[in-house]
């Protein structure tokens, strides 16, 4: 009996127990089989021997330019490289000494090179001699332009490194460099703000550069600037991918808005624990955390803020109706303040920076439109100068007047006004503040196409003027003026403006006895400052002029100024009689630096004082023309010299 359902029960039969196929398909893995023993069996070949080649060695050298005797580390990073300690060599030719040559990794290393001041200039080609993973020697040079640059002079920094969003203090030294204070700068590439630049000496400077968080990372080229002339530092400063950041938020805000602020960083050290500060810095036309005239300060710029965190940090901001559309740097900086003068207690300034970051253009002020009727001011003015010539002795006279409507800055801004002075004949010295502080421009306002100080006596007209680039808009007589159109005797001027045609400006109004003029043309008669006047300190300063009839309503002063070697100002002020002669006492004169300065006296009129009042809101800002004559002129302060003894 046959086989039933394909069970086989002979002896030794194993049954299938695989998943049948079709037929179809089972025939065809049959042919297929079939095949591929045939082309096996009949086409066997030969296997083709394999070579492997090591890739060529790639080597990247910075930097690649010095100057003639200088010293520096030169880094050396490789592709397909395989260095370890003892192993590379270094060989620049006989006029740049390798003192050594220090293996970091397979693929970095640092050499200590000597340029000889004797050796000739232009490039040098650099051989590396290393070996290979199988201990096979390895020769590589870096020829021609691609070589070591030796030029007659050169630049070295230090340091040489930053991460992104960094700012830090690069030292620069120069070899047979001519460096000089306010024309030498220096460019790091892009993405690397240069913030200042000081130079120490001809050789040496300082230079504050800011690297933009979004910057390319690897090496950038320095160049040092000093007027034409350029030293270059050929991928002498390396960006690193690590980062330091900070972020606003919010981002932007109004022209006058006063809001809250949160400064996020990343991998900062914000601080406030016991002598520790961080202060936020948008510039003067921002105030932050502070009040004017605080925020003005230069030498601690930017406000305290509240630090939550190593990098979370808030305060409130005021920005200035004045602060110009656009967008502004955020400096966040961390300081430790130290009693350098060990005087008991924290100055200002006495601090030293931790750390310091600075996102460029990271906060917007948008503008704001105005409304010129809302408590404008009004700036003007007519007034004769003399300035005396050196020189010659002779008089340049010059007589102006102007008028300027604006919006008044809110918060305030500049120095604040000195402490006022009743008291006639007295004399004080004083230290003006050094320079002009950073204060946004007014927003000026348009009065129509004329205004004009108008008297019984004549009418000075003023016509508009628009400055193209800035849109500010003054008022100037369209031709020049001279001593006939001055009125002395206490000349009472209206002043009337032909109105603009736009209602959210100045319209038309007449304010009368807003200005007069000095009661007589006084003169200066001694002493003469022309011709480097000198005058000892320690003797009374003897002045002499016609009364200016400047009783009631006008005022007479004096002052010298003068800066001293530290760049501090001075100033010695006297409020004289204008009974035509007063001395300064020697003792306000020499309580002052000895050196060069000028000398200015005049008289002036300062009354009356009065308001606009166009719009609905409360009166604003008190106005009050000038009008007054001076003088100016050079002085030497200088102690005479002692005779010599003559001996008996």
């Amino acid at each position: 009996m046959g086989p039933v359902n394909g069970s086989d029960e002979s002896p030794g039969f194993e049954p299938d127990l695989s998943p049948r196929l079709p037929m179809r398909c089972s025939l065809a893995a049959l042919v297929s089989s079939l095949l591929l023993l045939l082309v096996s069996v009949g086409c066997q070949t030969e296997p083709n021997d394999v070579t492997v080649a090591t890739a060529e060695p790639i080597v990247r050298m910075s930097p690649g330019v010095a100057g003639l005797g200088m010293s520096l580390t030169m880094e050396l990073r490789g592709v397909n490289t395989q260095w370890s300690p003892g192993n590379l060599s270094l060989n620049m030719g006989e006029e740049i000494v390798v003192l050594g040559v220090t293996v970091n990794g397979p693929n970095h290393a640092s050499a200590d090179i000597q340029i000889l001041e004797t050796a000739t200039l232009g490039f040098r080609d650099v051989t590396m001699e290393f070996l290979a993973a199988d201990d096979s020697p390895i020769s590589f040079t870096l020829a021609g332009d691609e070589g070591f640059l030796v030029e007659p002079g050169g630049i070295s920094i230090t340091p040489n490194r930053a991460r992104l969003g960094e700012t830090l203090q690069v030292q620069v030294t120069g070899y047979n460099t001519i460096l000089q204070d306010g024309s030498t700068w220096a460019d790091f590439g892009e993405g690397i703000f240069v913030n200042w630049v000081i130079v120490e000496d001809a050789t040496n400077a300082t230079v504050s550069v800011s690297v933009d968080q979004r910057a390319d990372p690897g090496h950038h080229d320095v160049v040092v600037f000093n007027g034409p002339t350029g030293y270059t530092l050929m991928d002498g400063f390396f960006v690193d991918r690590s980062a330091v950041c900070v972020e606003i938020d919010p981002g932007f805000g109004n022209q006058g808005e006063v809001l809250p602020f949160v400064v996020r960083g990343c991998d900062t050290h914000f601080d406030s624990s016991g002598d520790h500060d961080t202060l936020v810095d948008l510039g003067t036309s921002i105030c932050i955390n502070e009040y004017w005239p605080d925020c003005q300060d230069t030498v601690e710029p930017g406000g305290v803020v509240s630090v939550d965190g190593p990098t979370l940090a808030q305060g409130t901001m005021q920005i200035s109706n004045g602060a110009a559309p656009g967008f502004y740097d955020v400096r966040a900086y961390t300081v430790l303040r130290e009693d350098f003068d060990e005087n008991g207690s924290m100055d200002p300034g006495e601090f030293t920076i931790l750390e310091e970051v600075i996102l460029h253009d990271g906060f917007e002020v948008r503008e704001v439109p105005i409304d010129c009727n809302d408590n404008p001011g009004v700036s003007f003015g007519f007034s004769v100068s003399r300035n005396i010539d050196n020189d010659s002795c002779n008089i340049q006279e010059s007589v102006s007047a102007s008028a300027v409507f604006f919006t008044p800055l809110d918060p305030p801004c500049g120095s604040p006004p000195m402490d006022p002075v009743f008291p006639f004949d007295i004399d004080y010295v004083r230290n003006p503040p050094a320079g002009n502080p950073d204060c946004p421009s007014p927003r000026t306002c348009d009065a129509g196409p004329y205004v004009y100080l108008v008297s019984d006596q004549n009418t000075i007209t003023l016509e508009r003027q628009i400055n193209s680039f800035t849109g500010e808009v003054a008022y100037r007589p369209s031709t020049a003026l001279t001593l006939d159109d001055y009125k002395f005797g206490f000349v009472a001027y209206d002043l009337i403006a032909d109105g603009s045609d736009d209602p959210n400006q100045i319209p038309a109004f007449t304010q009368e006895d807003a200005l007069f003029t000095l009661p007589s043309d006084f003169e200066l008669l001694e002493p003469q400052f022309c011709e480097n006047f000198t005058h000892d300190p320690h003797e009374d300063l003897y002045l002499r002029w016609t009364p200016a009839q400047t009783y009631d309503v006008a005022g007479l002063s004096a002052s010298w100024s003068t800066t001293d070697e530290e760049e501090v100002a001075w100033m010695v002020i006297t409020l004289p009689w204008d009974d035509g002669e007063h001395f300064w006492p020697s003792a306000s004169l020499s309580s002052v630096p000895e050196g060069g300065g000028y000398f200015s006296f005049g008289a002036g009129v300062g009354e009356p004082k009065w308001f606009f009042d166009f719009g609905d809101g409360p009166v604003g800002v008190e106005n009050q023309g000038s009008s007054g004559l001076s003088y100016r002129g050079f002085m030497l302060l200088q102690s005479a010299e002692e005779e010599p003894e003559t001996p008996e």
